[in-house]
């Protein structure tokens, strides 16, 4: 293919590590990322370097072009690049630029498409495991003798199966402040809308994610003498994220301590009725 001329150029940083950046790159790009030809209609791969450089080429009637994403190390990161090469020949390939360029559409499509890369590259990351949390806290109360509810149970009895005033409260934020994407209140796969990912006598562990952060909550017993309830939270968007814990962290401090003591309460309860 000839030397085609410069479109334009557009990045972002992306708090992953090269190899996980090009993974999420080739789920997004690729109909199966374990083979880097399988690249969109109308594209057909060019070039490929793990971990740096994917370069795809293609032509129609109206316009020859290439697209180039290039990964360059940060200092936390990786800066992800999408470098788009163009040829538009002809009258027809006029109209088409200012339909294409000009208008906009171009540059609105590919910002989009980094946004949704570095996205899975971090939802990839958190949801493995491979990153440490922005953020961590964890509360602890004790395990009283006779107290045999699993981790679960002492979770489901500190919220309660109904969402009553304070856990309508946290709820609320939970969906509109932190935005995350969460299901119904309670259910076999739900405690306060959060999915259970693992469950068993000793441990349960509820992940979500949202635009602004991804968050796990571990509950644990550990050696039948005490519960530890552990909250981690990885930023998606640095800032916006940090702004909005700062104003809703100190409520989370407060609420999560008397959601322990209530679950311990609750299994005091129990003790006594048998």
């Amino acid at each position: 293919m000839k030397r085609l001329p410069y479109i334009d150029e557009h990045a972002i940083s992306v708090h992953a590590s090269a190899a996980e950046t090009w993974s999420a790159l080739l789920r997004k790009m690729c109909r199966d990322p374990d083979d880097p030809t399988t690249v969109p209609l109308g594209f057909k791969l060019e070039e490929v370097t793990a971990p740096r450089r994917l370069a795809l080429k293609g032509r129609h009637p109206f316009a020859v072009y290439r697209l180039v994403f290039e990964l360059d190390p940060e200092r936390d990161g990786v800066r992800l690049r999408a470098l788009t090469f163009a040829d538009f020949p002809g009258v027809h390939g006029k109209v088409y630029r200012a339909l294409v360029i000009g208008t906009g559409a171009h540059r609105i499509v590919v910002r989009h498409m980094l946004k949704h890369i570095a996205a899975t590259a971090l939802e990839g990351r958190a949801q493995t495991g491979e990153t440490e949390a922005d953020y961590t806290d964890a509360f602890e109360v004790p395990i009283l003798d006779g107290d045999l509810r699993t981790a679960e149970q002492a979770f489901r009895d500190a919220l309660g199966d109904e969402p009553r005033a304070l856990g309508s409260l946290v709820l609320w934020i939970h969906r509109h402040v932190l935005r995350f994407r969460l299901g119904t209140y309670s259910s076999p796969d739900h405690i306060i809308g959060w999915p259970i990912v693992r469950s068993d006598h000793d441990e349960i562990v509820l992940k979500t994610h949202g635009p602004l952060m991804r968050g796990q909550l571990t509950l644990r017993r550990e050696g039948g003498r005490r519960a530890i309830l552990t909250t981690r939270l990885h930023y998606c968007h640095k800032k916006a994220a940090r702004t909005v814990w700062a104003l809703v962290g100190p409520l989370h401090r407060a609420v999560a301590p008397r959601l322990m003591e209530r679950s311990a309460r609750r299994g005091l309860t129990q003790i006594s009725a048998r």
